[in-house]
């Protein structure tokens, strides 16, 4: 949905939310994306975890940890995230350079994903809150209201990627 919200002053409480009827907008740019292991997913969906909720943290962590490897800032970059791309088949986590045609940010995180993939971890294993915070897995430009969102999901995940477990 395409649209903005209505928050009260002072408590951000909603109090509305406004659909707009826009066109769709094309952005060409570049991006990284990598495939989590058929085992972890399994295993989260026996255990219950949130899958979407996972991976859309991981995507934030992420994106928080890019910048301290590509020298960039963080609004550089964007992210998808979804339990089932319709072009791969499989849950996929993206992160592409918020720039027309890409500057290199998505091509340096790729160059690095094992290193991006533990530090992500560390950031979010190493996190004192419960559910996740904006020092771990929230964004402050998330479209999506930081919904859903699994910090033991998320971990569960990047220890998959990682090979632990």
């Amino acid at each position: 949905m395409i649209g903005f919200q209505k928050k009260a002053p002072y408590t951000e409480e909603v109090i509305g939310e406004e659909p707009l009827n826009l066109p769709p907008i094309r952005f060409e740019t570049v991006a990284l994306w990598f495939d989590l292991p058929p085992g972890v997913i399994r295993g989260m969906e026996e255990t219950r975890l949130d899958l979407a909720g996972g991976l859309h943290a991981v995507e934030h962590a992420a994106i928080a940890i890019l910048p301290l490897f590509a020298l960039c800032d963080r609004n550089d970059i964007g992210g998808v995230s979804t339990p089932l791309h319709p072009d791969t088949g499989r849950a996929q986590v993206f992160i592409y350079d918020a720039y027309p045609g890409g500057i290199g940010i998505a091509e340096k995180g790729f160059d690095l994903l094992p290193e991006l993939w533990q530090a992500t971890l560390m950031a979010i294993t190493e996190c004192l809150c419960h559910d996740g915070c904006p020092s771990c897995i929230q964004s402050p430009k998330c479209g999506n209201n930081n919904r859903p969102l699994d910090k033991e999901a998320a971990r569960v995940l990047l220890e998959g990627l990682v090979g632990i477990k």
